[in-house]
C-alpha cells in the first residue's frame, strides 16, 4: 500500500475527517482538494521523485498539501514555519527544492527567504493552486540523482528533520513501507478503530505526530481534530469533553500540566481511552500521580526515533503501574537487542546501545550515506541511546550516547547552536549542553569563551541566536568562562 493510498480508498467516505478551528472537512472533500492541488504540482513538475516542501502550519491545508504531493508520486519536505531565514533556505538548498507549497498568509516569509537565494523556485499557494516563480533570472538547480530503481512501496514519501547543523541539515528518508508497517502495529498495539477521534497539538512535521496520529486516523477513516494555538490544560479539557476524544499524543511536559490543573476534575473525559507519551523524560512519581489522577485514562508510555517511522515499543495500561518506569516491549513487526561497544548482544538486566530491526526501519539519511552506515549495520538501527531488558522483555532507558536535547519533546541538536554561536565576531568557543528543568525535562545553556579583548552579553548573544535559529533552541542561559574543559585529543568536553 502507498500512503496516498491512505486517503484514495476513503474518497467515498462523507464523514468528518478533520475538524480545524471554526472549520470541518469531510474525506470525500479531503481527496477532492488534495487530488486536485496534485494536478498544479504535477503540470509544474512533470516527473516523479522531486522534493517539494510543506511550509505550513497544523491545519487542514496542510494535510491537503500533503497527500497532494504523495498523489502526485513526489517526496514531502516538511518545514517548520517558526524557522529563520537561514534554517529555510538551508534545507532548500540541502534537498534541492525547487516547490514549495505554502498559503497566502505566507507569502511574505518566503519570499524574503528567497530573495538572496541563488536560484529558482516555484512557490504553490494552496488556496488556489496558483504557482508564482521566484527569482526567474537565476539557474535552475541541477539536481542530484538519488532515486534507485525498486518497488513502489520502497520509495521515500517523506523526509523529516532530525540532527544536523544549520550548515548541514540532516533528513531522515521514510519510504511507503516504513510508515504503512508502523501505522498497522500502532493499530494493532492500541486496538485503534474508525470509531476513534485524535487530538493533534504537536507539529504534523514530528514523526511521533505524522504518523501515530494523522496517518493512523486517516488509514483507519477515523476522526482528527487539530487543536488550535498552544496547548493549555483549560483548551484541552474542553476540546476532549466537547469532541469525545478518544485518544491524544504528547510529550511529559504537557502531561505535567495536566496533573497540576486544578479545575480537571470539573470535565467529563470518560471518553479518552489513552494518552500516549513519550520524547523525553517522564518522572515515575508524576507517573504515578496522573495514573492515580485520571482513573479512566489508559496512560501508554512509548519510545522511538524518527529513523524508525518511528514507534518502537509501548507500555500498556494493563503494565503501566507493575512496570512503571520502563518503555514497554516492541510493537508487532519490531525487534529490539541491547549490544556492547562490539556490536555483540549483552544478556537481560545488562545496559548497552539499544539497536532496533523491522520494516519500519528508515531507508537513509538523505545524501548522507556514511553517516548512514554508520547507524545502520546489517539492518540494526543504532539508536544511540542506552538501556537494558528485563528478564520480562521490557525496555528501560538509562541515558543517551547521542549529544542531543530533549525539551519538552522537542530535539534540539547543542552542534547546530553551537555554530551560529560560532558565527559571532566575539566569540572564540562554546559549548551547548543541556539543564534539567522541572516541567521542559532539559534546556539548552550555552558557556561561551570570548576572544581576547572582545566584549559581549548574554542579551546581545539571544538577539543574535533569535535572528538564525528556531526560537526554541536558543540557549535559556549565557555563562560566559575562560576556558572550556578538552579531551586529550582537543575536543571540548561535554557537561551538565
Amino acid at each position: 500500500m502507498l500512503i496516498s493510498e491512505l486517503l484514495s480508498r476513503q474518497k467515498n467516505n462523507n464523514k468528518i475527517a478533520i475538524k480545524y478551528r471554526n472549520k470541518e472537512i469531510s474525506y470525500c472533500e479531503l481527496y477532492r482538494k488534495s487530488e486536485t492541488l496534485s494536478f498544479s504540482i504535477i503540470n509544474h513538475i512533470n516527473i516523479e521523485n522531486n522534493n517539494v516542501a510543506i511550509f505550513l502550519p497544523n491545519s487542514i491545508d496542510y494535510v491537503i498539501a500533503y497527500f497532494a504531493i504523495t498523489i502526485s508520486k513526489n517526496i514531502i519536505v516538511p518545514i517548520g514555519v517558526q524557522s529563520k531565514p537561514t534554517e529555510i533556505i538551508n534545507t532548500i538548498d540541502y534537498c534541492e527544492i525547487d516547490l514549495i507549497v505554502t498559503s497566502y498568509a505566507y507569502r511574505e516569509i518566503v519570499c524574503k527567504c528567497l530573495e538572496n537565494y541563488s536560484f529558482t523556485v516555484a512557490v504553490l499557494f494552496v488556496e488556489d493552486g496558483t504557482i508564482e516563480k521566484f527569482n526567474i533570472d537565476k539557474y535552475q538547480k541541477s539536481k542530484s540523482d538519488s532515486s534507485i530503481d525498486c518497488d513502489d512501496s520502497d520509495k521515500v514519501v517523506i523526509m523529516l528533520h532530525t540532527s544536523g547543523t544549520t550548515s548541514k541539515p540532516k533528513r531522515v528518508m521514510l519510504t511507503h513501507k516504513n510508515l504503512i508497517c508502523n501505522i498497522e502495529s500502532n493499530i494493532a498495539s492500541l486496538n485503534l478503530s474508525a470509531k476513534d477521534i485524535t487530538l493533534i497539538s504537536m507539529p504534523m512535521y514530528f514523526g511521533y505526530c505524522n504518523t501515530a496520529q494523522l496517518l493512523t486516523h486517516i488509514y483507519l477513516g477515523a476522526s482528527i481534530i487539530i487543536l488550535d494555538g498552544l496547548f493549555w490544560p483549560k483548551r484541552f479539557f474542553e476540546i476532549i469533553q466537547k469532541e469525545k476524544v478518544t485518544n491524544f499524543t504528547g510529550v511529559p511536559s504537557m502531561l505535567l500540566m495536566l496533573l497540576d490543573y486544578r479545575y480537571a476534575n470539573s470535565y467529563d473525559i470518560t471518553c479518552l481511552r489513552y494518552i500516549c507519551f513519550g520524547g523525553g523524560n517522564m518522572p515515575v512519581d508524576k507517573l504515578k500521580l496522573l495514573i492515580e489522577k485520571f482513573k479512566t485514562v489508559g496512560f501508554v508510555q512509548t519510545y522511538g526515533q524518527t529513523e524508525a517511522s518511528p514507534r518502537l515499543t509501548a507500555l500498556l495500561p494493563e503494565d503501566s503501574v507493575t512496570k512503571i518506569g520502563s518503555v514497554g516491549k516492541p510493537i508487532s513487526n519490531v525487534s529490539i537487542k541491547i549490544y556492547n561497544e562490539n556490536d555483540q548482544e549483552v544478556e537481560n538486566n545488562i545496559i548497552g546501545e539499544i539497536v532496533a530491526k523491522g520494516p519500519n526501519i528508515m531507508k537513509g539519511y538523505y545524501k548522507r550515506p556514511e553517516i548512514t552506515k554508520q547507524v545502520l549495520k546489517s539492518g540494526w538501527l543504532h539508536t544511540g541511546d542506552l538501556g537494558y531488558i528485563d528478564d520480562a522483555g521490557y525496555l528501560y532507558i538509562s541515558g543517551r550516547k547521542k549529544n542531543i536535547i530533549i525539551s519538552g519533546g522537542i530535539n534540539i541538536y547543542p552542534e547546530e547552536i553551537e555554530q551560529i554561536l560560532m558565527g559571532h565576531p566575539d566569540i572564540k568557543e562554546v559549548s551547548v549542553t543541556a539543564e534539567t528543568h522541572s516541567i521542559l525535562g532539559d534546556i539548552p545553556i550555552a558557556r561561551v569563551v570570548l576572544k581576547e579583548g572582545h566584549c559581549v552579553n548574554s542579551d546581545e548573544l539571544r538577539i543574535f541566536c533569535l535572528n538564525n535559529l528556531s526560537d526554541f533552541k536558543v540557549p535559556k542561559k549565557f555563562e560566559f568562562v575562560d576556558n572550556l574543559d578538552k579531551t586529550y585529543n582537543g575536543k571540548i568536553k561535554k557537561w551538565g
